[in-house]
Order: C-alpha cells, then sequence, then structure tokens
C-alpha cells in the first residue's frame, strides 16, 4: 500500500500514567483521543491479519541536536477481518480538541475495529467512494482477499533513506522522556566469502531509568558511575545479513525482552551459553536494507516484535539529516571508551 494522505485518527485506549519513582500503569479508564496529520500504511503479518501502521511527527528544537529536529511517531496495531464500509457520521468534538470546530461538522469515518477509526472532513462536492478513507479501505480488502500475494513485510514511510543496512527503531514515546536514544552505531565484520555478513549495532541511550524498582534508581545511577564510569545505558545486539534475504536475522544476545513490556526492568533474555538463538527479522523498514528492532523494556531489552502495541513509538531512522539522533560506526567496545565519565 502506498502512503495515504493526510487523514485523522481516533484510538480508544486506556489512560496510562507514569507513578511514584518513574513506575508506569494504566489506570483502568478507557478515553477516546482524536489525532490529526496522520498517515496510514499497511504490512502483512500473521496468516489472515493485516498490519495497520498509523504515523504522526512533529518539528522540535532538540538540545542533544543542538537543531531543530523531527520526531516521528507510530501507532501499530493488527485487524482480523475487513471492516464495514465507511460511514458519513456527525462529528463529536472530543475534550483534547480544541473547540475551534463546528460539532455538527460532518466527517466520513471508517472504523476498522472496536477501538480504532480513521476519518476526514466530509466534502460536498465530492462523493464518500472517491474518498481517502474509502482508498484506504479498498486498500484493506485487497489485502484480505488476494492471499496469494507474496507477505509484504515492509513498513513503507514517506522518507528519503540511505540505501546502507541500518536497523530502524522503535520505542514506547512513554519511556523516551528520559531514556532517549541519543546516537546509533552500526559497526560492520569483513564480509565472508559468499558476501554474507555480521554487523554489531550498538545503542547510546541518554539514560536507563528503572520503573518496576524505581524506588533503587538513585543508587543504580551511581553503581552505574563506579562501574561504567558513565549514566548512560549502551546495549549492542547483531544483524546477520546472509546471501538469501530469508535467512537474514538478529542475535540479542543477554538483551531479548520475549514478551516482557515497558515496566519490566530486568530483563536479560538469550543469554550465553548455549548460544543465543537467531531471531528471524519480522519487519523491514522501507526495503530489505533496514530492519526494525523494538525496544521493548525499561532496561532497553529488546527484540524483532512489538511487545506495547497499546502504546505510541517513537520512530527513529538514524541517518536522516533531521533525525533526533546521532549515526556513526562505532564497535561497542569503541563506543564505550568514548563515553566514560559521561554523567549526562
Amino acid at each position: 500500500m502506498v502512503i495515504s494522505d493526510i487523514v485523522w485518527f481516533t484510538v480508544k485506549e486506556q489512560r496510562w500514567k507514569i507513578g511514584l519513582f518513574g513506575k508506569f500503569f494504566w489506570t483502568g479508564k478507557e478515553q477516546l483521543w482524536d489525532s490529526d496529520n496522520c498517515t496510514i500504511s499497511i504490512a502483512r503479518t500473521l496468516k489472515n491479519k493485516c498490519l495497520i501502521v498509523v504515523r504522526s511527527s512533529q518539528t522540535k528544537y532538540n538540545d542533544f541536536m543542538q537543531k531543530d529536529v523531527v520526531l516521528r511517531y507510530m501507532l501499530g496495531f493488527e485487524i482480523s477481518a475487513i471492516p464495514s464500509k465507511p460511514q458519513t457520521e456527525t462529528y463529536i468534538a472530543r475534550n483534547n480538541i480544541p473547540q475551534r470546530r463546528e460539532p455538527s461538522k460532518n466527517r466520513w469515518v471508517l472504523q476498522l475495529d472496536d477501538k480504532h477509526w480513521i476519518w476526514e472532513w466530509a466534502q460536498k462536492d465530492k462523493d464518500i467512494t472517491n474518498s481517502t478513507i474509502y482508498r484506504i479501505y479498498n486498500e484493506i480488502i485487497d489485502e484480505f482477499t488476494h492471499p496469494s500475494i507474496p507477505k509484504d513485510n515492509i513498513l513503507k514511510a514517506q522518507v528519503d533513506i540511505s540505501s546502507e543496512v541500518v536497523p530502524v527503531i522503535y520505542q514506547p514515546s512513554a519511556d523516551a522522556l528520559k531514556n532517549f536514544i541519543r546516537e546509533v552505531h552500526c559497526a560492520k565484520s569483513p564480509p565472508n566469502p559468499d558476501n554474507s555478513y555480521t554487523m554489531e549495532v550498538s545503542i547510546l541511550f541518554n539514560n536507563e531509568q528503572l520503573r518496576q524498582h524505581g524506588i533503587l534508581n538513585s543508587l543504580y545511577e551511581c553503581i552505574r558511575r563506579l562501574i561504567y564510569g558513565r549514566v548512560m545505558d549502551i546495549e549492542s545486539f547483531k544483524i546477520h545479513i546472509a546471501k538469501n534475504p530469508q535467512d537474514n536475522h538478529f542475535v540479542f544476545e543477554g538483551i531479548y525482552s520475549n514478551n516482557h513490556e515497558l515496566n519490566a526492568d530486568n530483563i536479560h533474555g538469550d543469554k550465553a551459553p548455549p548460544p543465543p538463538p537467531k531471531r528471524f527479522i519480522k519487519y523491514y523498514f522501507m526495503n530489505k536494507n533496514h530492519p526494525v528492532v523494538f525496544i521493548n523494556t525499561s532496561n532497553h531489552a529488546m527484540a524483532e516484535h512489538d511487545t506495547n502495541n497499546r502504546l505510541w513509538k517513537w520512530e527513529y531512522i538514524p541517518g536522516l539529516s533531521e533525525a533526533p539522533l546521532k549515526l556513526g560506526v562505532l564497535s561497542r567496545k569503541e563506543l564505550e571508551e568514548s563515553n566514560k565519565h559521561c554523567a549526562s
């Protein structure tokens, strides 16, 4: 599916809070939230399911980069059935949208399931069947009714991305206020005779704020200063680029999240020995040069799949000139040496 024109997106989501000592929790109360300036794309997922990808962005000044950067947001969720046809409805203003629009204004709405809607304002000189919403509806029908088409697990976006092999990283925006990514480094090994190779990817985080055991956060920072000479966290994984792209895979030694969610802060899956398993790439971004990685827990354990699908993510695309992070080529060892005695 090509990227849609700009639409509105509504989600019924549980409200969350960051409590005492940084603990993340759901309140149990649901609320409808409207977001404007969104785009929609579709990716294939498990059999008989379709991944809907919603994106939005904003430009802000970034102190670390010392310039304006684009913060990109993504919410991805699966639907398992073709939704009903788009309908014309009367808009009811939400409490998070300024009362600048007429509450009685009509809109065209596609309800994807019981928690997600995409819509646009109705136009008097245009039929609903010629709308952006209806085009998205037809794309979803096409995805469900043509199972013989090869699986497309590529997340498409409106960016001009590098042809170099660089991962695209997603992190819950609820966690990224203090734990945001500062740098991504991709250190490539010499190629094998068949041109396959391994890339060590090291991510430098601004901090590692505990959430499940947040009461120990100050003590934990002191320990990190003593052991590593820094507060910033560094995590590494490997990408194996094979001769056959179907064999491309990750190795998350000691940092695999399994199915743990954001609040977990002591997760170290896939420890060695035995040799950590191959984790085959579930999604790519734009093309096969950009495998997708999800930061799932507050201690930055990660995986090829998303365990926080109810939360908006920051979409980190290393290499873009407007990205809020730096892209480098240092090895894990070199990155550790360059960040000793870095407290902030």
